[in-house]
């Protein structure tokens, strides 16, 4: 169970109200990769390598590195950090690493152009995204994994479905917090259904957490509010819907769920909307609502920071990609497939439109020569 401090512990908070140090959410997680990267070992088989590439001077994303490299470390799995100067070539390295055999996942600390004037601009940082190979992306945030998780398309080989998409790290952070609330899932009911009846309102849109945090949630059965500066949408149903008549407190006053990511230290989520009992977890490197007040809402529950889970599950993302695509017994039976279809006797036909278009030409001459007769 998560480590809490209860209102029985500090007095000044309202009843039921509680503060979750969410890195005993991360501990069970990182216990079972450790416990995969053994048996690794005990099969003489190498851990996968994570690299990193680092070319910016945001103070989060060094902190973010610095976590990943202690965890990596700590857990047996190879990590090497790749700083590069110039932003220009940041391409180049990545498309390295894609390359390189020995590499079996990639992360790139983010933001890059985004951050600086550039010619590109900060759509350089989306191209970039989608540059990584899918079978190195450990953050699930290129076209292949964002694409199957707006479609809640769960696997990569579809039909034969032995190969689990990955999904965005710090957007998967957050679901397992929440799973970890029984007031916030309920595992007795179906798959797409945990969070049914549960209204949740989360306070970013940015293509790192806020979308696929929407679309995750929205394909466990809650409904939920995506707010933006200056827009609202609600998911549910697997549908997505403009709300017009909507404001970020009507949102947030029927939610029971509130996850803040705004990127700036001068935003404060109004505590008086938040309702008793309510779930807030807070996603951004700044603390987006005051905690002594919302810690004086009866039977509020508060995650601070989602970090160390974040970590974990950058490692769980990478064992996934591991065993999907690099593991010698992976790569031998893919080897195999290749080398069976090699063998395979071709068809007489190239593809599918020869095939039409000579059924086509077939038609025409024999339509010809009856009309002759």
């Amino acid at each position: 169970m998560p480590s809490e401090t209860t209102a029985a512990a500090n007095k000044e908070w309202a009843p039921g109200a509680q503060k979750i140090d969410a890195t005993s959410i991360a501990q069970p997680f990182r216990n079972e990769i450790r416990n995969q990267i053994q048996k690794l070992n005990e099969a003489g088989i190498e851990a996968p390598l994570l690299v990193g590439l680092l070319a910016n001077n945001d103070p989060a994303a060094k902190k973010y590195a610095e976590w990943t490299g202690r965890a990596c470390a700590a857990d047996g799995i190879r990590y090497e950090l790749r700083e590069i100067a110039n932003a220009i070539d940041v391409e180049n390295a990545l498309r390295d690493a894609n390359d390189d055999p020995r590499v079996h996942g990639i992360i790139v600390y983010y933001p890059i152009f985004g951050q600086v004037e550039s010619f590109s601009g900060e759509s350089q940082d989306d191209y970039l995204r989608d540059t990584v190979s899918y079978k190195c992306d450990v953050e699930g945030l290129c076209h292949e994994y964002r694409s199957n998780l707006y479609r809640n398309k769960r696997y990569v080989d579809y039909p034969t479905n032995s190969k689990k998409c990955v999904l965005p790290c710090t957007a998967l952070s957050v679901v397992k917090i929440l799973e970890s609330r029984p007031s916030c899932y309920d595992k007795s009911k179906s798959v797409g259904r945990h969070m049914e009846g549960q209204t949740v309102t989360i306070i970013n849109r940015s293509e790192i957490v806020g979308r696929p945090l929407a679309a995750m949630l929205a394909n466990d059965g809650a409904d939920v509010y995506s707010v933006d500066i200056d827009s609202i949408y609600l998911f549910r149903g697997g549908r997505l819907y403009a709300c017009d008549g909507e404001t970020p407190e009507s949102c947030v006053r029927k939610s029971s769920v509130v996850v803040t990511g705004v990127p700036t230290k001068d935003y404060r989520l109004p505590s008086e909307w938040i309702q008793p009992n309510t779930t807030v977890v807070n996603v951004a490197s700044f603390k987006n609502v005051n905690e002594d007040e919302i810690l004086q809402i009866p039977g509020v529950t508060y995650i601070p920071m989602v970090g160390k889970v974040t970590v974990a599950m950058l490692e769980r993302n990478l064992m996934r990609l591991f065993y999907n695509f690099h593991h010698p017994e992976r790569q031998l039976e893919e080897r195999k497939k290749r080398e069976s279809d090699a063998l395979r006797p071709s068809p007489w036909y190239g593809n599918v439109l020869q095939v039409y278009t000579a059924i086509a030409v077939t038609a025409i001459l024999a339509m010809s020569i009856a009309k002759r007769k």
